[in-house]
C-alpha cells in the first residue's frame, strides 16, 4: 500500500491515480524526467494525427476503417498509451485473449453486423474522439480520451466463457441455428454464395445495460476517474444524465454520434462531402 502526497489516503501500489483528490503518481514520480519517452510520443503522434514537436498541423482527416487497416490502427492506439500502460496491458490482456473482443460484431444488424465490427467502430470512434479533442478541447487527456475512447463499447463482448453476441450461420436452406460464439472464431471470409450469417445476444447473460457491463468489465482492471467512468456508462444515453455531462462524455458522445451516423454512412460522407482517407 501506498499514501497519497496531496490528501494522505492509503491506496494500492499499483494505483496510477488517487480516488479522492485525483494526483496523478505517473506525472508525479520524477519531475525531472520526461513523462513520455521520445519513442512512445512518435507513435502516439502517429496515432491522433498530431506532430511530437508540437507544432500545429491544422485539423486531422479521417482515416476509413476498415477490416484491412484496423488491426495497424487498434496497434497505434495502444502504443499511444504510456501512463498508464502497466494497467491499460493487463485489461487488454484479458479483452484479446479470455473475450471476443477482436472478433464481436458492433450491432445485430447495419454496416457493422459483422466479424470485426466492435473492434472496427472503437478504434474509428477513438479517432474520431481525438480529432474532436485536439481541436476544440485540447486540455483533455490523450490516454483518457484513448481509454473511454476504445472502452465504450466493451460491454458488447459479455463475460468470460459467455459471448454477448451469438453467430446463427446458416447454409443453403437449412434454418436452423447453430447457435456457435464468437470463442470458435467463425470466419465470414471465403463464405459462399450460399450461406448466411446473423447474430443474436446470448439469453444466458445477466441482463445489463452496455454502459454498466463495459464500466463493469473497465473497472476491474483500471483505476478510473469520475469523469471516465460516466464517459464509458452514459455516452449512448446521454439523455439519462439531464444535462449533467462531462467533458469526456460530451466529446465522446459527439464522436460516437459522428461516426455511426455520417461515417458508416457512405452517402452521407459522399453528400456532404466530408474529408476520408481511403486505406491504401
Amino acid at each position: 500500500m501506498k499514501k497519497c502526497p496531496d490528501c494522505g489516503m492509503v491506496i494500492a501500489n499499483q494505483a496510477i491515480r488517487c480516488p479522492k483528490c485525483k494526483f496523478n503518481f505517473s506525472e508525479n514520480a520524477d519531475a525531472g524526467a520526461a513523462a513520455v519517452p521520445e519513442a512512445a510520443a512518435a507513435v502516439s503522434a502517429a496515432a491522433t494525427g498530431t506532430t511530437s514537436k508540437g507544432g500545429g498541423s491544422g485539423i486531422m482527416p479521417m482515416v476509413e476503417v476498415t477490416k484491412d487497416n484496423v488491426d495497424e490502427l487498434y496497434g497505434q492506439l495502444k502504443a499511444a498509451v504510456v501512463k498508464r500502460k502497466t494497467e491499460f496491458d493487463h485489461f487488454i490482456d484479458f479483452l484479446e485473449n479470455r473475450t471476443s473482443w477482436l472478433t464481436a460484431p458492433a450491432d445485430l444488424h447495419g454496416t457493422l453486423a459483422c466479424e470485426k465490427g466492435l473492434l472496427i467502430r472503437s478504434v474509428a470512434v477513438t479517432k474520431q474522439l481525438l480529432r474532436i479533442k485536439d481541436t476544440l478541447m485540447p486540455q483533455l487527456d490523450e490516454e483518457a480520451a484513448i481509454i473511454i475512447g476504445l472502452f465504450h463499447d466493451v460491454g458488447k463482448v459479455g463475460v468470460e466463457g459467455k459471448p454477448y453476441f451469438l453467430v446463427e450461420e446458416r447454409l443453403g436452406s437449412t434454418s436452423s441455428a447453430l447457435g456457435l460464439s464468437f470463442s470458435s472464431r467463425i470466419s465470414t471470409t471465403g463464405s459462399t454464395a450460399s450461406s448466411s450469417q446473423s447474430y443474436s445476444i446470448n439469453p444466458k447473460l445477466v441482463n445489463m445495460h452496455i454502459g454498466v457491463r463495459s464500466l463493469y468489465l473497465v473497472s476491474q482492471y483500471m483505476l478510473l476517474s469520475d469523469d471516465e467512468a460516466q464517459a464509458i456508462s452514459y455516452a449512448a444515453e446521454t439523455e439519462l444524465l439531464d444535462g449533467n455531462l462531462s467533458p469526456y462524455t460530451l466529446v465522446l458522445q459527439t464522436a460516437l454520434e459522428l461516426q455511426k451516423s455520417i461515417y458508416e454512412n457512405a452517402d452521407a460522407v459522399d453528400s456532404y462531402s466530408f474529408t476520408v482517407i481511403k486505406p491504401q
